[in-house]
C-alpha cells in the first residue's frame, strides 16, 4: 500500500473519530478522577464521632425495606464511614447514603443528575441510549484505525520524533502543525493504543448490553447476617479484601463479594473476583479467584483498569488526563491539515 493510500485512510478514519473524539477524550480526562470528585461532592453525608461503627445488617434492611424491589449493591462499608448504596431499576439508578451507626438513611442522589455518572454516561452513549452506543463502538474502532496507519505511515520519523530530532518550524504554518501533530501523536501514542483498544473492547460490551431487554426483578428479602459474613471471609480469606457487594436479585441468586486478592496484579480488576455467600444461611458457597481462570477471563479482567487508570495515583491520573485530552487535540489539528491539504489542492487545479 502506497503512502498516499495510507495517509487518505489515516485521513478518513481520524476525521471521523475525530468528531467523537473531542468528547469521549475531554469525558475519559475528567472520569480518571470519578472517585476524588465523588468523594468532594459526598462530603455533605459524612459522619463523624463513629469511627468503630459498622452495622452493615441494619443498614441493608433499611434500605430493602423502603426500596422494594430495587436491584442493590453496596459500594463504600468502610468501619465509622458512611455506607453508600447503589440501588438500580431498569429505568432508574439512585445512591444511598446511610449512617453506620444507627443505619439511618441520610439521603439519596438521582444518578442521573450526579455530575461524574452523567459524564459516564456522556462517555460510553453520548446521551443517546443503544445508538449512541454503537457510535462510540465505532468511533473507537476508526481511532485505533486512524493509530495503527499513523504508525506505519510515520514509522521512519518515530524515533527522530521521540528524540526531538525534528525541528518546529513556526514560519509555515502549516508545516509547524504537522510537526506538532506528529510529536503529540507519538508521545501519546503507547498509551493512546491502550486506551482505544480497551475502548473498543468496553464499547462492544456496553452496546451488546444496550440490545438486551432489562427483566424487572423481584429481589428476595436478605436474611443473613452480612457481617458475620465479611468476618468469616477474614478467617477463611485473609487474602481477599472486600471491596462491593451485591445483594441477590431473585430467589435463585446469592450474595456475591467482590475485590482484590493481596497478590493480585495491579492491572487486574477487582470485579472480578467472586465470593458467593447464601443470602438466607450467610454460608459462602463458591470461591472465583481471577488468577485461577483461563486466559480470556483473565484479559477481560484487565480492560477496565487499564482504560481508567484505576490503579494509578494521583500523578499516574494526571498523565492520563494529559493523554485523554491528546485525542481531542489530534482531532483538531488533524482536521486543520486535511483543510489545507484540500485548499492546496484545490488551488492547483
Amino acid at each position: 500500500m502506497n503512502n498516499k493510500k495510507l495517509l487518505s485512510y489515516h485521513s478518513i478514519s481520524g476525521l471521523i473519530a475525530g468528531i467523537f473524539l473531542f468528547i469521549l477524550g475531554i469525558t475519559g480526562s475528567i472520569l480518571v478522577f470519578n472517585t476524588d470528585i465523588d468523594k468532594a461532592l459526598f462530603r455533605k453525608y459524612e459522619v463523624h464521632n463513629s469511627p468503630e461503627a459498622f452495622h452493615l445488617d441494619q443498614a441493608i434492611s433499611n434500605v430493602q425495606n423502603r426500596y422494594k424491589k430495587w436491584n442493590t449493591r453496596i459500594i463504600h462499608f468502610k468501619k465509622g464511614e458512611t455506607f453508600i448504596f447503589n440501588i438500580r431499576k431498569p429505568d432508574a439508578r439512585k445512591l444511598v447514603f446511610v449512617h453506620p451507626e444507627t443505619g439511618k438513611i441520610l439521603g439519596e442522589i438521582d444518578e442521573s443528575s450526579h455530575f461524574s455518572k452523567w459524564m459516564l454516561k456522556l462517555h460510553y452513549s453520548l446521551h443517546s441510549g443503544a445508538i449512541g452506543k454503537f457510535i462510540v463502538f465505532f468511533a473507537g474502532i476508526l481511532f485505533l484505525i486512524s493509530l495503527m496507519s499513523g504508525i506505519i505511515l510515520y514509522r521512519k520519523n518515530i524515533l527522530k520524533t521521540i528524540f526531538f530530532q525534528i525541528k518546529l518550524k513556526k514560519k509555515n504554518k502549516r508545516t509547524y502543525y504537522s510537526i506538532l501533530h506528529r510529536y503529540v501523536g507519538v508521545w501519546a501514542l503507547l498509551l493512546n493504543l491502550v486506551l482505544a483498544f480497551t475502548g473498543v473492547f468496553l464499547g462492544y460490551k456496553v452496546a451488546m448490553a444496550g440490545l438486551k431487554k432489562s427483566s424487572i426483578s423481584s429481589p428476595p428479602t436478605v436474611e443473613a447476617s452480612v457481617e458475620r459474613t465479611l468476618q468469616n471471609l477474614k478467617t477463611n480469606q485473609p487474602n481477599f479484601i472486600p471491596e462491593y457487594i451485591r445483594l441477590p436479585s431473585s430467589e435463585k441468586g446469592t450474595i456475591i463479594i467482590n475485590g482484590p486478592f493481596k497478590k493480585d496484579p495491579f492491572y487486574y480488576s477487582k470485579y472480578y473476583n467472586k465470593i458467593e455467600a447464601n443470602y438466607l444461611t450467610g454460608n459462602i458457597e463458591k470461591v472465583r479467584k481471577t488468577t485461577g481462570q483461563n486466559f480470556l477471563y483473565r484479559f477481560n479482567s484487565t480492560i477496565l483498569p487499564l482504560h481508567y487508570g484505576q490503579f494509578a495515583g494521583i500523578f499516574g491520573k494526571i498523565f492520563y488526563a494529559f493523554i485523554g485530552l491528546s485525542g481531542p487535540f489530534l482531532s483538531i489539528t488533524g482536521f486543520y491539515l486535511w483543510f489545507k491539504r484540500k485548499r492546496k489542492k484545490k488551488k492547483s487545479k
